[in-house]
């Protein structure tokens, strides 16, 4: 499993495509079906609070996609055409860089917001605890999706720079309850997180970027 990964041939090129588009369709199909239905189990319960925002974000909104991720992954680890997930424990310097680098999403994404949105857009809204702690989990599956599975994976069949533009365009458009200008700007910052993870060699870094973005902008945007 730790053997060094050799480099992909034609056809493993299109099968690292392919696995790719399938985990991304996890999104759709059946993602969108088990979450309808995990959903009705909790009651249909209103977005607020431990049942209504803690448990979905935990358990069903981008949990299968990173599980299909994590077996496409693991199957390629074993064929030695992928290396294993950047996911070692983190140093302090990839940890500070993922806040500092949180910390420039956050600064862009607020002046974007406050000229291109209506007026009173941006504005404080007190934290709301079950949210942050259902991004802990959330957050992480998609940085485990789309920093981690298909950005390595397009990027062995494609190159980095075309597998960080793709994967970050595939992660905005699953942000479809925004307008397409705030998925313009999710796609940016998709390919920001993606240099920084292939700066510091660790999904960590991106991880605590989205994190601090999250926690920060939830309470400035809206």
């Amino acid at each position: 499993m730790g053997s060094k990964p050799t480099s992909p041939t034609l056809v493993q090129r299109l099968l690292l495509i392919i696995s790719v588009v399938a985990v991304y369709a996890g999104n759709f199909w059946p993602s969108k079906q088990v979450s309808s239905a995990g959903l009705i189990a909790l009651g249909n319960p209103e977005y607020v609070g431990f049942k209504g925002i803690f448990l979905p974000h935990l358990l069903l909104y981008s949990t299968l996609t990173a599980l299909i991720a994590a077996l496409f992954w693991f199957a390629f680890i074993q064929a030695r055409i992928l290396a294993a997930p950047q996911l070692g424990a983190p140093t302090a310097r990839q940890l500070g860089a993922g806040a500092v680098g949180g910390i420039v999403a956050l600064i862009a994404s607020v002046v974007f917001v406050y000229f291109l949105f209506p007026s009173g857009t941006v504005h404080w809204i007190d934290p709301v605890p079950w949210k942050i702690a259902g991004n802990i989990f959330s957050n992480f599956y998609e940085e485990f999706v789309y920093r981690g599975f298909v950005l390595v994976a397009l990027g062995a069949a494609i190159g980095f720079w075309p597998a960080a533009i793709i994967a970050s365009a595939m992660w905005a458009y699953t942000h479809d309850q925004y307008p397409l200008s705030l998925q313009a700007l999710i796609m940016a910052v998709g390919i920001y997180f993606s240099w920084l993870t292939r700066k510091a060699r660790s999904l960590w870094t991106p991880y605590a970027s989205h994190m601090v973005l999250d926690i920060v902008g939830d309470s400035l945007i809206g």
